[in-house]
Formats: structure tokens, sequence, C-alpha cells
């Protein structure tokens, strides 16, 4: 049987390796974008060897638009793999020295917060009616220490993870797997807007690959790259003066070797 993997911000980076990766399993792919002459090429790449491919142009925002999406979705082809993916990052969720404005905060969340919840709600229904399927939602390492570089991109990562994280719970009893993707740095155009220094990155391929077989080994928590895990969790068990001395500490390594 044919398994069908929804992918929400496919047309470029992560979500765009992921889609190239589920093809060559021979998937059928629902691939969503707001950029359709990326997301057209990012299909084109995949028709070879996915079963079926058909892209979307919706706004993960719009949570009519995306309810209304996701029904007709379920109705056409049951969806066995959910990856709420789109983001707003990058140089784009920086906050200048005040902080950022309200505007570009509620823009920050809308996009990676409440745009993962319009995805995902609208399809929680149905996978548990058939007690089956896979939500994967797309956080960061980012979400584990908050970062004075962002704020707002840290609490919406942070804000997804523990809502992954509780889904999971709640969902497991009726047969569906939920998943938490906790990246460190992958070389997308995202990433490479950012003016500093981007330890241990990955590669959008090595990323999606290691994200694929989290999937099939049905991890709760799927993060890389192991040494940024590491140093943010143990600095997550410092005491809070020096915890953030050492944030502080990291942020000007980063400014330095940019």
């Amino acid at each position: 049987m044919t398994t069908h993997v929804v992918i929400t911000g496919a047309s470029s980076g992560l979500g765009a390796a992921l889609a190239r990766q589920f093809a060559r399993m021979g998937c059928a792919l629902s691939l969503f974008g707001r950029d359709i002459p990326r997301l057209s090429a990012v299909a084109d790449a995949c028709r070879s060897t996915a079963s079926l491919v058909e892209i979307f142009n919706h706004d993960v925002t719009n949570a009519v638009e995306m309810s209304a999406a996701m029904a007709r979705l379920e109705s056409r082809l049951p969806v066995d793999i959910l990856i709420a993916n789109a983001g707003l990052g990058g140089g784009d969720a920086l906050a200048p020295a005040a902080g950022e404005s309200l505007d570009l905060a509620r823009r920050i969340a809308d996009v990676n917060f409440f745009g993962v919840i319009n995805t995902v709600a609208s399809l929680t229904g149905p996978l548990t009616t058939r007690g089956q399927g896979h939500v994967v939602i797309i956080s960061s390492i980012a979400g584990l220490q908050g970062l004075a570089e962002s704020p707002v991109y840290s609490a919406s990562k942070a804000a997804v993870r523990v809502y992954g994280e509780a889904l999971r719970r709640l969902l497991a009893p009726k047969g569906v797997r939920v998943s938490v993707v906790v990246p460190g740095f992958i070389t997308t155009p995202m990433s490479q807007s950012l003016p500093f220094h981007r330890p241990f990155e990955w590669t959008a391929e090595r990323a999606a690959a290691r994200i694929v077989r989290g999937i099939e080994r049905n991890e709760a928590e799927i993060v890389f790259p192991w040494q940024l895990h590491l140093l943010s969790r143990a600095i997550g068990w410092l005491p809070r003066r020096l915890r953030d001395r050492a944030m502080t500490l990291g942020q000007l390594w980063t400014g330095l070797r940019a």
C-alpha cells in the first residue's frame, strides 16, 4: 500500500529534502508551499520516483483554509505521515537590540506556533478515528534554551516541542504516533541568512535522512547534532546565573566566528 506523506514548507530547504527522500521511497506526496515556482520545481524532481505528487498553495496561518485542505486530502487518500515543517526563521526572525516589534513577534508566532496547530489539529480527528498515522512536528534546538538573538523564535519552537510531546501522550492510546524533530543548524536559504557562524551544521539531505530514520523507528524526539544537543542539555543543568553566562559566552563565540 502506498504511503501518503503531507509536508508543509516543502518549497525549499528541509521540506524539499524531505520530499525528495520520501519520493525515493515511492510514496505519494502532498506538498504545501507559498512559492509556487520553487514548489513546482521540487515536485518535478520528485515525480520520477514518487507514486503521486500534488502541490498546494495554502497559508498555514489560515485555520479555515488549512482545515478544508486537510479534509479534502484525507477524503481522497488517507494521510499516513504529516510533517508540519513550515516555519519563519533565519535572518527574518532575528531581534533588534530592543527586542522584536509586536508585528514581528506576531508573524513569527502565527507561522511557527499557530501554523503548526492549524496543520496538525486539522488531521488528529481523522487519524484517531482510523487508529493510525504519524504526526511529525519540526521544532529546533533553539527551543531548548532561549536565544537572545531571537526570543520569540525560541519561544515558538519551545511551544511546538511541548505541544508535540503532550500530543504524543494523548494520541498514543488511539494508535497515532507523534515525533518532534529538534534540529540544530541545517544548510538552507533560511539558515544562510543568519549573520553568524553556524556550528555543527548539517546539510538538508543529511537532516532529512536522519528524520526519515527517526520516523521509521517511531522516535519521540529526533534530535541532532548530538554535540549541540549535549551542550544545550548541559547548560540547562547549570544554576540560572551560570546558565546565562554560558549562553552569553556562546553568543560571543558565534559572533567572533562569523
